[in-house]
């Protein structure tokens, strides 16, 4: 009896699905998409959730000409990296629009481009949410006259406006006397540098209802006596930059007398700060929730640091702490945090009392740790966050703390969630990263500084399990030159990184606090070491011959490749402020 040939039709929509999940969006159109009517209403999900970023550039010409156009109707959020930008932006120009677009996410843009492309956004009537991640600003436009185009775009019809924390913060403080007010703006996310700029939004945005705000500077003391958010019911406030006052959260909590819900993360020197009695004393009755964390480091005069009485001024709400008292430290919140962020001195990794089955931290997805001595110290931190999506350990060689090491360590939970991991600095343990990544299955991108990733990369007595999991499962990475002793970035660099990383598809070298400039040669030889290689971005000064051959680098390119880069209209060269970026 012959067997018939077995196809990718025969599996039920529930396996065909399960395969697209490991397949990015832009994949999954450009496989499937076309092939008969069955499999377009199986991918329904991935016609109507649209992101392109990972994806070869012929790949994304052919989904942007040929696909797009059938699916239009479909599409209700879409991401656009700003890579991609030029074909939308002509596209909108002309008048195109995708009619049931609902949300739209725009991913490292730097202003000078996105103040341009905002304004060709008109005529959808279901766009009301607009998200932007990663915003670069730079001198080329005002930060006011910026958020004015953002928040009328689409002919002011947007309703949320969300700028994420990796954004740069917007100064809102210029000399210009013009108001312009926003009041379709209901909820809005947004980077401020300092409360003078809050000063300013409460005019351009009268109706917000919900705002969550992040402050990048020090306070600057400013009244809201005359200018009042009037409907205001959900604020958000996360300053860890600076030291807060006791009068700083007054000026907040006054804001508006219509909110129900607060949330503060601030970082404090001012004892009054962590006195339970004093800071509920400023909430009113008719708030429904009030979720608080404080950092608070006392100054060297300050003598009077009663661990003991601090916790009981707050017996009338629930709190979870740490405290370290030869610092006279201590970290105390509310229960549970409400955060999505948390950044954490390593110090109170020993002495958290929250109950490791109490989830506190559930809510947490960013973490950072900081002053860190060595990778182990964040085990006691990281096993309370264990829906972490992304890990940042700041190394910093503290002489008074190297005792504090101890030979034991804490195991570190299973982290299914956590993809990205960054490395700030050289850590004298840098082998326990193999222990995050044993712990971390899904973890694909990394940033580290080049010094320790060439020391770890150079080290015959590191773990061959270290180097095969950074083979397997690394596809992003970003290599920091931080004040490197290195004058040249060498061939030999280069090969000793992509033995390793030989299956990066998107790689950033980042040489803006080096004395490297962005070289010909350098981009060449990335480009050929690395064969999987789908974006390479690249921070820092461009060389003289860069600059002044722009017109030819593309040839330059094809010419210098091993086989790869066949002529120059396979691949595209973005240039930008202290930037390249090759798309391929």
């Amino acid at each position: 009896m012959s067997l018939l040939p077995t196809t990718l039709e025969m599996l039920p929509d529930e396996m065909l699905l399960e395969i697209c999940r490991y397949l990015h969006s832009g994949d999954v159109l450009y496989s499937f998409f076309g092939l008969n009517s069955r499999l377009n209403r199986t991918i329904a999900f991935y016609r109507q959730h649209v992101s392109l970023h990972k994806t070869f550039y012929m790949q994304f010409i052919h989904i942007f000409t040929i696909i797009l156009p059938q699916i239009e109707l479909s599409i209700r959020s879409l991401v656009i990296f700003e890579l991609e930008s030029p074909l939308f932006f002509e596209s909108f120009k002309n008048n195109h629009t995708y009619q049931c677009l609902e949300k739209l996410t725009l991913v490292n843009w730097t202003d000078e481009k996105l103040i341009l492309f905002v304004d060709t956004l008109h005529g959808m009537k279901h766009f009301h949410k607009l998200l932007i991640q990663a915003l670069d600003l730079t001198e080329s436009v005002t930060n006011i006259n910026l958020l004015r185009k953002i928040l009328g775009t689409n002919d002011n019809q947007l309703t949320h406006v969300c700028f994420d924390h990796e954004c740069d913060a917007l100064n809102l403080t210029d000399e210009e006397n013009c108001e312009m007010s926003f009041p379709n703006i209901i909820q809005l996310d947004i980077e401020l540098q300092t409360t003078n700029d809050l000063l300013k939004l409460v005019r351009i945005t009268p109706n917000v209802e919900q705002l969550h705000l992040t402050f990048k500077r020090p306070w600057v003391k400013v009244s809201f006596d005359q200018h009042i958010f009037s409907y205001l019911t959900e604020l958000n406030v996360y300053a860890m930059s600076w030291f807060s006052t006791f009068d700083d959260l007054k000026t907040l909590i006054q804001i508006s007398p219509t909110i129900e819900n607060f949330s503060f993360v601030l970082v404090t020197r001012d004892y009054s700060m962590i006195d339970g009695q004093c800071v509920l004393s400023l909430v009113s009755t008719y708030v429904k929730q009030f979720s608080y964390s404080i950092c608070y480091h006392s100054s060297d005069k300050d003598d009077k640091f009663d661990p003991i009485n601090i916790i009981k001024s707050w017996k009338s709400i629930p709190i979870a702490y740490s405290i370290n008292e030869n610092d006279k430290r201590i970290f105390l919140h509310t229960v549970s945090y409400e955060v999505s962020r948390l950044s954490l001195r390593s110090l109170f990794n020993k002495q958290m009392s929250a109950n490791l089955n109490s989830q506190t931290y559930r809510k947490v997805r960013h973490l950072h740790v900081y002053d860190t001595i060595a990778l182990k110290e964040i085990a006691g931190i990281v096993r309370h966050c264990r829906q972490i999506l992304d890990l940042i350990i700041s190394i910093r060689a503290l002489p008074s703390r190297i005792q504090e090491l101890q030979n034991t360590s804490i195991a570190l939970p299973y982290l299914s969630r956590l993809d990205f991991l960054s490395i700030q600095g050289t850590p004298p343990d840098s082998g326990y990263i193999e222990k995050i990544l044993s712990i971390a299955p899904n973890l694909s991108a990394i940033s580290i500084d080049f010094d320790c990733l060439y020391k770890l990369l150079s080290d015959d007595d590191q773990s061959l399990f270290l180097f095969s999991l950074l083979h397997q499962r690394i596809a992003i990475l970003c290599i920091r030159f931080e004040d490197t002793s290195i004058q040249k970035l060498t061939n030999e660099h280069i090969h000793c990184i992509a033995r390793i990383f030989f299956r990066v598809n998107h790689m950033c070298i980042d040489l803006r606090n080096s004395n490297l400039k962005i070289e010909s040669h350098t981009i060449s030889l990335i480009l050929n070491y690395f064969p999987k290689l789908m974006v390479l971005s690249m921070y820092g000064q461009l060389s003289e011959y860069i600059n002044s051959n722009k017109d030819i680098l593309c040839q330059y390119l094809v010419e210098q490749s091993t086989g790869r880069l066949t002529n120059i209209d396979t691949f595209k060269i973005d240039y930008g402020n202290e930037r390249l970026k090759v798309w391929m």
